[in-house]
C-alpha cells in the first residue's frame, strides 16, 4: 500500500517536474546567450568589427571547431549557412557555446559588419567620427543593396554638416531583419520589428532552438532534422527562418529571422520554442563605447 501511494504521488508530480526542468533549461540557456552577447561586444571593442560564424557542421571536438570562419575582403566566405558561435575567437569554452539541450547555438551576423579597418577609412563599427548634425552619406561604397559605408573621414576640424555622416545615415541599410508573429497565424502575417532598410536592424542573432531542437546543430555537428509534419509545412512554421541550414547572409537583402513569445502548442503553425538574442546594431556599437560624438 505504501509503495502504491508513493507511486501515485510520483506520477502526479511528473508534469510539475517536467515544467520545472524545462524552465530551468530555458533560464540556463538565456544566461549563456547573454554571456555570448557580452563576449561579442568585447570582440567589437578590440577589433571594431564582428566575427564570422564558426562551422557548426563539424563536431565541437574536431580540429577547427569554434574557429572563426573564412573571410575574403572581410566578408564571410561560407555565407553562414551552418553558422554557430565562434567560441574560440571569443575566448570562450566549447561548453559556453551549447544550450541546455546540448545543441550548438546558431549565430548569424549582418553582412559588411565583419570587415577589418581599412587604411584611409574609419572602422566599420566605429561611429566616433559620426556627428548627429551631419548630413553626409556613409563613405566607403555600397555592395549590392547593402550599404557597408563608414563615418566620413572628412568630419574633422571646423564643423561642416556636409562633411560629417549622421548616425541615421551610417545605420541606414545595415543589420538583419527580425519579425514577430502571433501563435495560430502564419509567418506570412508576421510583423517586421527590426529592419535593416530603416536602420533599425539587428547586428547579429543568437538562436537556441529550444526544447524540440529542430533546426539546430548538435555538439557533434549533426543537423537536427525536423519531423516530417514540420518539413511538409515549410512556410507555415515560425521556426523555419531560424533553422541552421540554407539561410545565408550575403550582399543581397538579408533573410528575416523570427522572434516571438514562447508557445509549446503542438501545431507547427503555432509552436515557437526558440530562444533568440537580437541586439540592435546601434546598441552593440554604444556598448562597445564606439558611439557617435556629441555635436
Amino acid at each position: 500500500m505504501v509503495l502504491l501511494v508513493i507511486g501515485l504521488l510520483m506520477f502526479a508530480l511528473l508534469p510539475t517536474s517536467a515544467v520545472m526542468l524545462s524552465n530551468s533549461r530555458h533560464a540556463a540557456t538565456q544566461q549563456k546567450l547573454n554571456n555570448i552577447d557580452a563576449a561579442l561586444v568585447n570582440f567589437v571593442i578590440v577589433n571594431k568589427r564582428l566575427p564570422c560564424p564558426a562551422d557548426g557542421s563539424i563536431a565541437m571536438t574536431a580540429s577547427g571547431a569554434g574557429s572563426e570562419g573564412g573571410r575574403t575582403s572581410g566578408d564571410c566566405t561560407n555565407n553562414q549557412a551552418n553558422g554557430v558561435v565562434p567560441w574560440v575567437a571569443l575566448g570562450l569554452n566549447a561548453g559556453d557555446a551549447v544550450d541546455a539541450w546540448n545543441n550548438q547555438i546558431t549565430y548569424r551576423v549582418a553582412f559588411g559588419l565583419t570587415r577589418d579597418p581599412v587604411a584611409g577609412q574609419n572602422a566599420v563599427l566605429d561611429m566616433s567620427a559620426c556627428d548627429p548634425a551631419g548630413t553626409a552619406a556613409a563613405s566607403g561604397g555600397t555592395v549590392g543593396s547593402i550599404n557597408v559605408g563608414t563615418c566620413a573621414t572628412t568630419c574633422t576640424g571646423t564643423f561642416a554638416a556636409a562633411n560629417c555622416t549622421s548616425p541615421s545615415n551610417f545605420l541606414a541599410t545595415k543589420g538583419l531583419d527580425v519579425k514577430s508573429g502571433t501563435p495560430g497565424s502564419t509567418p506570412a502575417a508576421a510583423t517586421t520589428i527590426m529592419s535593416y532598410a530603416a536602420g533599425t536592424g539587428a547586428a547579429y542573432v543568437l538562436i537556441s532552438h529550444g526544447d524540440n531542437g529542430y533546426g539546430a546543430r548538435s555538439a557533434f555537428g549533426v543537423y537536427q532534422t525536423p519531423t516530417s509534419d514540420w518539413t511538409t509545412a515549410a512556410g507555415a512554421t515560425f521556426e523555419d527562418p531560424n533553422w541552421n541550414t540554407g539561410h545565408t547572409v550575403t550582399s543581397a537583402a538579408p533573410p528575416a529571422f523570427m522572434d516571438m513569445i514562447f508557445s509549446d502548442a503542438s501545431s507547427v503553425t503555432a509552436h515557437f520554442d526558440d530562444i533568440v538574442v537580437r541586439p540592435p546594431l546601434f546598441s552593440v556599437i554604444s556598448r562597445a563605447q564606439l558611439g557617435p560624438r556629441s555635436h
